[in-house]
């Protein structure tokens, strides 16, 4: 018997956000297609670094195994 191995893709939009006295720090946050909202909790000293931060994240919580699963915009 085989597992049913349906591919499930849930849309995810996440704002940058610049933080701190002179905005040069960034922080994240992403919402999903069922209202959840997940919040960085740290603050990144680039933009890139968030972004990266972001998407591994994400990919964590989608349950991806780290291999690049294609598209992603951030």
């Amino acid at each position: 018997m085989e597992a049913d191995s349906r591919e499930v893709r849930v849309a995810v939009k996440v704002e940058f956000v610049p933080v701190g006295r002179n905005r040069r720090e960034w922080m994240w946050k992403a919402r999903d297609e069922s209202n959840t909202i997940t919040i960085s909790g740290q603050r990144f000293d680039s933009l890139p670094d968030a972004m990266r931060d972001a998407r591994e994240q994400i990919d964590e919580l989608a349950g991806g195994d780290g291999a690049d699963d294609g598209p992603f915009a951030a």
